[in-house]
């Protein structure tokens, strides 16, 4: 089922006319009079990034929900229902729009004690600010905790977590099966930037200070599933403070959520922890003082340098995502977020192949990827993905004798378990559903924490409008520049040479192909940071399989010569560096998937007929 927020962006900008004609705005040109408060010059306008007309002068914002639930009094499920039927989908629900596989809370709860209500107080958190947000106590476990109440926008209590009452008590808890979503979200509204603190207790203190506005994450700050879970309420806001704890953890929290939300500025204290110690130590207006300070920070789009934080080669040299090839890696010292990689190389000469095993690669390193294939189907880009990961291995390959050769295809177990082992990882994109392109990268980047985009080979799609091929290019592949640098990933793009450059002479050491002969407009090669060519050797006397170039390493300026040979046996290239034999880590999910399928075979015996 489609989310909300996909269902807003597959309307598109007809929400503009459906809420125009339906408010009933009028106004000059691209400007109508807000209809929010007393505007006598047109001060409002259509924002087609976030589909919504949105005033310049009040700050307030009218999407296609906003206008169904506050102007036409639909409930949110109507509204979704609504659009729905706007762009030709279907949806259902199941009692509410909660996943089915979370349950609602059902506890009994008692009101706060005297020992509950001092410790807080000891933190300088009054009753009246626990009461504000409902929190409560019970025994569990054996121990007194507090109860924090999870109510959602529309006031359902969709998720519990604990805490102990008393110094060194249990910091966190929660009750299974329930749906992890912010805290607070029942008490804010839109059109104030949301603060987000890492703790309940935080939370508090940053309400003590008189700033309303603001929740908690429910588990701590590595735990980041609440934002698939409040992605629509999420996205209502303009601006988003995160309020993080000032310790490594805490700055990896917020920058994680700079990378994944839009608009977001961070805030922390450089001598207390957080906000909690902030309002014991010095007192709640250093709380409010910091988040003014930090909304009234200059527009996103303008710098102050003495302010940009210096990034120190200690805290970001693991940030790099590996392609798996070791000399590659190390010459560029792993592919950087923020920057654009151009591979290209003749048909059939490789660079799939390399594609491929960097998705290999760090599907075992748990990178989350993303891959656009313009000439290969869904399926022959998983079948030869499952057979360059079994490689070799003769056990788990079945010989199927098709109609003209007999050929080797992964066993169905064995199918089974890579599955398993890359579910909810790797990503394809499905040319069949027409979607604006950057938008589905986006909402992979920043709801579902994808770092590694592959795109191969998207300008056999801009190829089909001859006219404007080449100002076509350019400006994909700076968009793909842009994009990299605004989520903070890494992205590659594939494409192939010009039809000059001939193939190799089998003897030859070096590869004939310069980042000048890259297919397209001569802009191509400035935009990127590198660029890698392949080229195969073929013939006897041959020195190698194939030759791996680094053209351009905008950090280093320096070029690199690698040589590969390659294996039919396992699909990959490989030398003396960059073994041929892997071992990825689903082959661990094998003796799950067996004990699954011999529990199911016992069942269907159980199952049988009397007369079986």
């Amino acid at each position: 089922m489609l989310t909300a927020e996909e269902l807003k962006i597959k309307l598109g900008d007809q929400a503009k006319d459906i809420i125009s004609s339906g408010i009933g705005l009028h106004g000059k040109g691209q400007f109508v009079l807000c209809p929010v408060h007393d505007d006598n010059k047109p001060s409002m306008s259509w924002f087609e990034d976030g589909l919504m007309w949105r005033c310049h002068s009040c700050q307030s914002t009218i999407d296609i929900y906003t206008y169904l639930t506050e102007y036409q009094r639909m409930s949110f499920q109507e509204a979704m229902k609504h659009v729905a039927e706007l762009v030709g989908e279907t949806i259902n629900f199941s009692n509410s729009t909660r996943k089915k596989e979370y349950v609602l809370p059902n506890i009994k709860t008692n009101q706060l004690g005297e020992a509950a209500i001092k410790y807080m107080a000891i933190r300088k958190i009054s009753k009246q600010t626990l009461i504000d947000w409902k929190v409560e106590q019970r025994n569990w476990n054996g121990k007194d905790v507090y109860v924090f109440n999870y109510y959602d926008e529309f006031n359902e209590n969709r998720f519990v977590s604990y805490r102990g009452i008393g110094k060194g008590a249990i910091k966190g808890g929660c009750e299974k099966g329930t749906e992890p979503i912010l805290w607070g979200m029942w008490h804010t509204v839109k059109d104030k930037p949301l603060v987000i603190t890492e703790g309940q207790p935080d939370a508090m203190a940053v309400w003590e200070s008189g700033y309303k506005n603001v929740v908690s994450v429910p588990n701590g700050a590595k735990n980041f599933k609440w934002i698939d879970s409040c992605w629509d309420y999420i996205n209502k806001f303009e601006e988003i403070i995160v309020f993080y704890d000032n310790d490594r953890p805490g700055y990896e929290f917020a920058k994680e959520l700079q990378s994944r939300l839009e608009n977001v500025k961070i805030v922390t204290h450089n001598k207390y922890k957080d906000a909690n110690e902030v309002l014991y130590h010095i007192g709640p207006e250093e709380v409010l003082k910091m988040i003014n300070d930090t909304i009234n920070i200059l527009p996103e789009n303008l710098i102050d340098v003495s302010k940009l934080e210096y990034k120190f080669l200690s805290e970001v040299c693991h940030d790099g995502i590996e392609t798996g090839l070791i000399d590659i890696d190390e010459h560029l010292e792993d592919l950087k977020p923020g920057e654009l990689t151009i591979l290209f190389g003749r048909n059939g000469e490789g660079k799939s192949t390399v594609i491929s095993q960097i998705i290999s690669h760090n599907l075992k390193r748990k990178v989350k990827t993303f891959l656009f294939s313009g000439e290969l189907s869904p399926q022959k880009v998983q079948e030869w993905q499952y057979k360059q990961m079994v490689g070799n291995n003769k056990d788990m390959m079945n010989e199927v004798k098709t109609k003209y050769k007999i050929k080797r295809e992964p066993k169905p177990h064995i199918v089974k378990a890579i599955k398993q082992w890359h579910e909810d990882i790797w990503y394809l994109y499905d040319k069949k559903v027409d979607t604006d392109f950057f938008k589905t990268m986006s909402v992979l980047a920043r709801r579902y924490g994808v770092r590694l985009f592959i795109i191969d080979n998207l300008m056999t799609v801009l190829e089909e409008n001859a006219e404007s091929l080449y100002s076509d290019q350019a400006n994909f592949v700076q968009k793909c520049k842009d994009f990299a640098i605004q989520h903070n990933c890494h992205l590659i793009l594939a494409g192939h040479p010009n039809k000059s450059k001939q193939e190799l002479d089998p003897e030859t050491e070096k590869g004939n192909l310069e980042k000048t002969d890259i297919s397209g407009s001569n802009n191509i090669p400035n935009k990127a940071d590198n660029i890698i060519s392949v080229e195969r050797l073929f013939g006897d006397g041959r020195i190698c399989d194939a030759i791996v170039s680094v053209l351009k390493d905008r950090e280093e300026g320096q070029r690199k010569v690698i040589h590969y040979n390659f294996s039919k046996r396992t699909l990959r290239f490989y030398n003396d560096r960059t073994h041929e034999a892997q071992v990825f880590g689903w082959e661990k999910t094998i003796p799950i998937i067996i004990n699954q399928e011999n529990k199911l075979y016992k069942k269907s015996i159980e199952r049988s007929a009397p007369w079986d």
